[in-house]
């Protein structure tokens, strides 16, 4: 398919914006940009907790990935012993709430998985409740369009809307925006990709109905799509199909069978490339479904709002988590969050993804969906698995340098690239959310760098967040 979406549509022209006077909003104690799965968390807490908060979103809509890329399952709650509960807090709340209405499944009947699959659009639903229920205030179809900074400290974030611009000034700022826009936009240098400036690749869901009882299983499928090159480019298909029944509908299943190479989804050509480049991949996946058992009257019946983001830019802060801090399971006396995602790194320009196991264990997927495993700790094969519990993550992480009022949360804290692949998952960003949401409640006028940890850990636990011991 032809590139029609390449920076060459950028002149060597430039225009300069008149100055103009912008009307601000009423002033808040916290306003979280971002209304994905961390920053409802992050506005809900601060907002409990007595705060006058503002969360603004891009979208009609809340739940961010969730939501506008239907990406449905979220994992995992429990640590390494499939026993002991490390995630709870709002992640909790929100997961038994969808349950409670039949929007949400543990994968596993025993409950043990710590894996749930979810409805995106219940979600979206229950996203809108606890918002408004919580009194803080909800802007959409809002995007950032400026920053302006005094030193250390943001005053002012500006943002587009169809009524046209307007100023929202607060006493402290969150960015929950996964690509680090409010960091970006005030002039401070974050981290893109690996070492390469790489990005690992989005991917597109999508969503089928019609779905036979013994069609033929997914890992099975996958075969056929490498028969031969795909027909609408003469390219290998760079994926391998994973995906989920829908809750409460056996013949319907999100699928997971797309992906773009070579994208950073920070720069709008790209990102508008790889929304293209997804719709044509995802046609010619639905033509060789349709030819196997049980999926000839395959129906696909979503295509989401938008492609789903794995990885842009991270913010530089006063702690990067490392490789090594997550697979050894390594704990910060400022610990906010805990989990046990493997590191996840989707190869950025070609099939294949690695995963790394706290159990110590490496396992490399092909292009063909074909594994190989070996150790990253250098024992042998038959060794016992580690027993590490979780990994964790501290408060520093959420602090980008050189900003005193400022938090992150979601895929965008500081992180290398790839511990950043354990940590960007759902219910992990919604930690970061809550966790930036009590940081930021408690700063007040404050430098966010003087928050205790200590009182800060106490005010997590008492919202019912299991933190271990350091």
């Amino acid at each position: 398919m032809q590139n029609n979406y390449t920076p060459q549509l950028v002149s060597g022209r430039t225009i300069t914006e008149p100055a103009k006077t912008i009307q601000v909003l009423e002033r808040f104690d916290v306003a979280v940009f971002g209304g994905g799965p961390s920053g409802v968390c992050a506005a809900v807490t601060a907002a409990r907790m007595g705060r006058k908060v503002i969360l603004v979103e891009r979208h009609g809509f809340l739940g961010g990935m969730a939501t506008a890329a239907i990406v449905n399952i979220w994992h995992t709650m429990l640590g390494m012993d499939k026993q002991t509960p490390i995630i709870g807090g709002l992640v909790n709340e929100i997961i038994m709430a969808l349950k409670d209405q039949g929007a949400a499944y543990n994968q596993n009947q025993d409950g043990q998985s710590g894996q749930w699959v979810i409805d995106p659009h219940v979600t979206k639903l229950l996203f809108d409740n606890i918002v408004v229920q919580s009194g803080a205030k909800l802007l959409l179809h809002a995007w950032i369009a400026d920053v302006i900074r005094e030193e250390d400290r943001i005053t002012a974030v500006l943002v587009e809307t169809k009524s046209g611009r307007y100023g929202i000034e607060a006493d402290q700022f969150i960015d929950c925006t996964g690509d680090a826009d409010i960091v970006r936009r005030a002039g401070i240098q974050t981290e893109l990709g690996n070492a390469t400036h790489q990005c690992q690749p989005p991917s597109l869901c999508f969503r089928v109905d019609n779905v036979a009882k013994d069609a033929v299983p997914l890992h099975e499928a996958q075969s056929a799509l490498f028969a031969e090159p795909m027909d609408y480019n003469g390219e290998y298909y760079p994926c391998f199909l994973w995906g989920s029944v829908m809750p409460g509908v056996d013949d319907e299943r999100m699928l997971s069978g797309v992906r773009v190479l070579n994208i950073n989804a920070a720069d709008a050509f790209d990102f508008s490339r790889s929304e293209v480049e997804g719709r044509q991949q995802l046609q010619w996946v639905m033509r060789k479904l349709r030819q196997l058992k049980g999926w000839g009257s395959a129906r696909l019946v979503e295509i989401p709002a938008q492609i789903g983001i794995r990885e842009s830019h991270r913010i530089l802060a006063e702690h990067q988590v490392t490789r090594e801090e997550i697979l050894t399971g390594h704990r910060f006396s400022d610990t906010v969050i805990q989990g046990t995602y493997p590191i996840d790194i989707h190869r950025p320009d070609g099939p294949g993804i690695t995963f790394e196991r706290l159990t110590g264990m490496r396992d490399v997927i092909d292009g063909k969906r074909r594994a190989s495993s070996c150790r990253w700790d250098d024992q042998p094969m038959d060794a016992p698995y580690r027993d590490t519990l979780c990994w964790c993550v501290p408060y520093r992480s959420q602090i980008p340098l050189g900003l005193s009022n400022v938090l992150a949360a979601g895929r965008c804290i500081g992180a290398r690239h790839d511990s950043a692949g354990a940590i960007r998952v759902m219910v992990n960003a919604m930690q970061l959310g809550q966790s930036a949401g009590a940081a930021a409640a408690m700063a007040l006028t404050h430098d966010v760098r003087t928050v205790d940890t200590s009182e800060l850990r106490e005010q997590l636990i008492g919202q019912s967040v299991p933190l271990l011991e350091v």
